[in-house]
């Protein structure tokens, strides 16, 4: 697996000197007073075939960090450089990007203009596919079909529907196919009803990364995660 890879430049500010404000208050999570070398980059990708966005979280020793004092986190998708929009995301700041489609790779920079920058840090996505079902009757099974990935992305599956308990499965290998018997559809202990049943599918292809921000200690770190999601609609007369 690939590690994220950052260029840096600037200067560090130690942590220590900074966990207690005001006589031994609360410590402030302002990123004025976190050095980037304590900085942890939480970065969440998803596109699901309708849209796709990007949300990134920054975490320290002493908590969630909001960016002030001029800090930005910016990417870059498909040759464009944008900023990152801050909202909130259960009680924490998070900043994020909405996009169309991601259809690769994409770059992170948080710039800092009076500590380390964090450049050219590459966010891995997996390729995206197009999803097919067929079959789903008393005689045949579902048969599921997309665009294998030879970089082996992790691939889950779950099927979920009124007249079945939950089907999940995960691939070890991209193979592009699942076929589910119909005993493996099982009906919850109630009974399934005998009239045709809406069934959903979901694939989702996962790529996962971690690395440090710089070689010294400490140095930071991220961890990535960046998924391609898509949903089908079967009919299953049980």
């Amino acid at each position: 697996m690939r590690r994220a890879r950052s260029d840096v430049v600037g200067f560090a500010v130690p942590l220590a000197s900074l966990l207690l404000v005001g006589c031994g208050l609360d410590p402030v999570r302002e990123s004025e007073w976190v050095s980037t070398r304590d900085m942890r980059l939480d970065v969440r990708a998803l596109d699901d075939g309708v849209a796709a966005a990007i949300d990134v979280r920054v975490e320290s020793p002493i908590g969630s960090v909001v960016l002030t004092g001029g800090d930005a986190l910016l990417v870059t998708v498909d040759g464009a450089r944008r900023p990152m929009s801050e909202g909130e995301r259960n009680g924490a700041p998070t900043y994020s990007a909405q996009l169309d489609a991601l259809s690769g790779d994409f770059l992170l920079d948080l710039e800092r203009p009076n500590d380390r920058d964090v450049r050219g840090v590459v966010v891995e996505v997996p390729p995206p596919f197009t999803l097919t079902a067929e079959g789903l009757t008393q005689d045949l099974p579902l048969t599921l079909g997309w665009d294998p990935d030879p970089e082996g992305a992790s691939v889950s599956i779950v099927v979920q529907g009124d007249c079945l308990d939950t089907v999940t499965r995960s691939l070890d290998e991209d193979t592009g196919a699942l076929v589910f018997t119909q005993a493996e559809l099982r009906p919850p202990p109630a009974g399934p009803p005998l009239a045709p049943c809406a069934l959903q599918v979901t694939v989702s292809r996962t790529s996962a990364t971690q690395g440090v921000l710089f070689s010294t200690t400490p140095g930071g770190s991220i961890v990535t995660s960046a998924e391609q999601r898509r949903d089908i609609a079967v009919t299953w007369t049980p």
